[in-house]
Parts: C-alpha cells; sequence; structure tokens
C-alpha cells in the first residue's frame, strides 16, 4: 500500500503530481479534495476516476491512453481542462469542459457530439485532426446541427466543401490554424480555396496549403477572408498579385508570416493604400526575388524577420521607415546582410539609436 501512504500526505491538498506509473493494486478510493492531477496514471487496470468529482485539470498527455478505459471519469463534471494523448470515449460527459489539448502523434477523427459541447471554448491537436463523416454529414443538415462557441482551434484539415460547412458551425472562431487543399465546388462548378470570410469574429488565421493535382487549375485564386483579421500565416502557397492586394487592404492587419511561399513572378510590389497597420513581418524561405516598395507602405512597422532567403533583393530605403524598431536576418544572402548593416549606420548617423539589427546564419 506504499502507494497510498504517499497519496495520504495530499489528500487534502488541491494539486496532485503523480511522477511514476509503476506502483502496486490497490482498491481504496483517494483524492476527494483534489482538483489537479498531472503526470503518469499508476496501474491502467486498476486507476479509478469516481473519488475525483471536483476535479477540474487534469494532464495525462504523457500517458498512453490506449492503456486506460478511463473507468468512473463520467463523474467529472466539473473538469474544465483536460490533456490527453487521444479524444477519450467519455468526452461527451465533460459538460463543463473549456479546453482541450491532445498530443496525438496521427491525425485523429473530431466526433460529432464533440461540436455539441456548449462550453468548449479552446481545443488543440498536435498531430492535426479531421472532421469525421458523421459530424461532416450533420453539417449539411443544419437543422440538425447547433452552433458552437469553440474560440480557438488547431489544426484542422479542409480538404472539401462538407470540412467547409462543417466549419460553419464555429461561428466564434477567433484563432485557427488549419491545412487546406482546393476541392470542388458543386455549386459554383470550379475548383477553389476554402471560404474564411464568413468567420466575422476571426483575429488569426493560419494555413498550410497542401499540393494536390488540380493546384495549377483554380478558378477562383484568392482566398476570402474577412477584414476582423489582425494576424496571418501564409505557408506552402503560390500567391498571385490580387491575393497578395486583398491582404494589403485588409483595414486592421498587424502581423503577416509568409513561410516558404512564392508570389506570382517571384516579384512584390506593393501599394501606397496596402499594409497601412501592418506592425510585423516575416518572409521566412519565400521565393520572392524583388520587392519593390515605398517606405511609406508600411508606416507602421516595427519589425522585420527575413529568414532563409537567398535571391531576395529589396528596391527601397528601410531607413525611412519611422517606426521601424529592429530589422532581423537569419540565414539570407550575403547582400541582404549588407543592405541591414547599412541601415544601421545610416541610422545611427542620424541619431536614431533605437533600431536593433540582428544578423545570424
Amino acid at each position: 500500500m506504499w502507494f497510498f501512504s504517499q497519496l495520504s500526505i495530499y489528500e487534502e491538498h488541491h494539486h496532485l503530481s503523480i511522477q511514476t506509473c509503476s506502483t502496486p493494486s490497490y482498491s481504496r478510493p483517494f483524492g476527494l479534495h483534489v482538483r489537479s492531477l498531472l503526470g503518469h496514471l499508476p496501474n491502467p487496470s486498476a486507476f479509478i476516476f469516481s473519488s475525483l468529482k471536483l476535479l477540474k485539470v487534469l494532464d495525462l498527455s504523457i500517458t498512453d491512453m490506449s492503456l486506460y478505459n478511463l473507468t468512473g471519469s463520467e463523474v467529472l463534471t466539473v473538469l474544465k481542462f483536460l490533456s490527453v494523448s487521444s479524444i477519450p470515449s467519455s468526452i461527451e460527459s465533460f459538460e463543463n469542459l473549456e479546453f482541450l489539448f491532445v498530443d496525438n502523434k496521427e491525425v485523429v477523427e473530431i466526433p460529432a457530439i464533440f461540436l455539441n459541447m456548449v462550453k468548449l471554448r479552446h481545443v488543440h491537436f498536435s498531430g492535426g485532426a479531421q472532421f469525421s463523416e458523421s459530424l461532416r454529414i450533420q453539417a449539411t443538415k443544419s437543422e440538425n446541427f447547433q452552433m458552437n462557441n469553440i474560440q480557438n482551434l488547431s489544426s484542422i484539415f479542409i480538404n472539401d466543401e462538407n470540412d467547409e460547412k462543417a466549419l460553419r458551425f464555429l461561428p466564434c472562431l477567433c484563432t485557427l490554424k488549419c491545412r487546406i487543399t482546393v476541392f470542388w465546388d458543386s455549386s459554383e462548378n470550379c475548383y477553389r480555396y476554402p471560404d474564411f470570410g464568413f468567420l466575422d469574429r476571426l483575429e488569426s488565421l493560419s494555413l498550410s496549403f497542401l499540393p494536390s493535382y488540380v493546384s495549377g487549375d483554380i478558378s477562383r485564386e484568392v482566398i476570402d477572408l474577412h477584414w476582423n483579421l489582425r494576424k496571418l500565416t501564409l505557408r506552402n502557397f503560390d500567391l498571385s498579385w490580387n491575393q497578395m492586394n486583398v491582404i494589403g487592404m485588409l483595414p486592421i492587419l498587424e502581423v503577416l508570416k509568409l513561410r516558404d511561399d512564392t508570389i506570382e513572378g517571384k516579384k512584390w510590389d506593393t501599394r501606397e493604400d496596402e499594409f497601412q497597420g501592418l506592425r510585423y513581418l516575416e518572409l521566412d524561405d519565400v521565393q520572392i526575388e524583388h520587392w519593390n516598395a515605398s517606405s511609406d507602405h508600411f508606416q507602421s512597422l516595427e519589425r522585420l524577420v527575413l529568414r532563409s532567403c537567398q535571391h531576395f533583393e529589396i528596391h527601397f530605403d528601410l531607413g525611412d521607415m519611422l517606426a521601424l524598431q529592429k530589422f532581423e536576418v537569419h540565414g539570407c544572402a550575403k547582400s541582404i546582410e549588407v543592405y541591414a548593416l547599412q541601415i544601421l549606420e545610416q541610422q545611427r548617423a542620424w541619431g536614431n539609436e533605437d533600431l536593433k539589427v540582428i544578423i545570424s546564419h
């Protein structure tokens, strides 16, 4: 009974951390006062949750959930935070759950019951997730499907119009991270990107493009984005000039990260009325050779980060950007490093000691 002699020390405390999963068998209940349980579960065949009725935080992300049947977990009705390696079958019983973090290694399916958990706000799948077929079918029958209050969701696959329809039942999304591809729209008779313009509360959007056989035959080359967007990350896209113009006109966009992207013609020409509120710009391994702009195009830019830009040329004077506070160059062409140092010397000569230039290889 070594395990219980140790637990008795904590029975009147609210937080319990278990550092080992090897322990003798036991039968009597414990943890009537425990509010938080973290770490390895002891003895998978015998661990019972029924005495943890007041548990609010359960972190089992380092535990192999396939070994457990979560006996008695249906009584965890006040549970608010759950971190696991897979979605438990008893998920629907956690009616007060607000935070769900799944540290999965392979893509998991989101069951239909998932979106009926009205208090769920924050959901993260480290290995990605996709809507189950039952959820997708229900999403096409709006009269049988209620709106959900999830605010933050990552990372989800959007592969076709039914996935997009399922996404429409998440109108409260503020932060979304997903992997997308082009798909056939049966109503418009064309291939297109998913539509995100209907998410009017969305402030942060991260999209990774998954190449497909029809990538070169997209009738609608512009991703619809809502004007409320503040942060945008795009990875592995072939961006048209029209798409860049749409992004540039987002009125309150503050953060833009382009990673492994290509801009049409490998040239980026910005206009005077674009990116007026942008404060942070990151270009990471982008296939852009010429950046043509004017200092008054980025009047609010405070931080510029360039990573792995080997064939990149800047055709305007960054030193004229009065708001610029930090210029970072990481693993870029030598010419960019020289340019950054010239900007720094220029600013020092003008008495500006605030600009920081960081160069790394």
